[in-house]
């Protein structure tokens, strides 16, 4: 029965186009607000995230608005021009409708493949990855190292 519930929750929250493969210790909802606690493991296509706590906050319609992850948040995307994209931080925040990330507190993103890792307290990153915002604190500035790639 605890199966049957967790799969109609998600399914009237998730968009049906998009396939969501959530895997939690714990699933709660109350109105437009769905928490997912221990464990927590997200995959949709090539993209993963990784936390303790998801809060998934959705519209009256049922559609996720953003989603808010807290514990050991780790992830991983892959761009619109194929590069994977990894990070870690003590909370994530993803909008839904402007595909975008904000990562906080020791916020970390790192190329696959190259030496481009960006460092800070927050870090905004177009989901993407044609943009991101990195903000640092007076005792732990921003850091950016990146690799200068020659073409042919």
């Amino acid at each position: 029965m605890k199966k049957v519930m967790i799969f109609l929750i998600f399914s009237v929250i998730l968009n049906a186009a998009d396939v969501i493969d959530i895997v939690a210790n714990n699933f709660k909802s109350v109105g437009n607000v769905t928490t997912i606690t221990g464990n927590v493991k997200i995959k949709k296509g090539n993209d993963l995230l990784n936390a303790n706590k998801v809060v998934v906050f959705t519209d009256s319609a049922r559609k996720p608005l953003y989603y808010e992850a807290t514990g050991d948040v780790t992830f991983s995307i892959l761009t619109s021009d194929k590069r994977e994209l990894s990070g870690s931080g003590n909370r994530l925040v993803y909008d839904v409708k402007t595909n975008q990330y904000k990562l906080y507190d020791n916020a970390v993103v790192a190329e696959k493949g190259k030496e481009n890792v960006l460092r800070g307290d927050e870090i905004v990153l177009s989901g993407d990855g044609e943009y991101a915002n990195i903000v640092g604190k007076a005792t732990k500035p921003a850091r950016v190292i990146f690799s200068l790639d020659s073409k042919d």
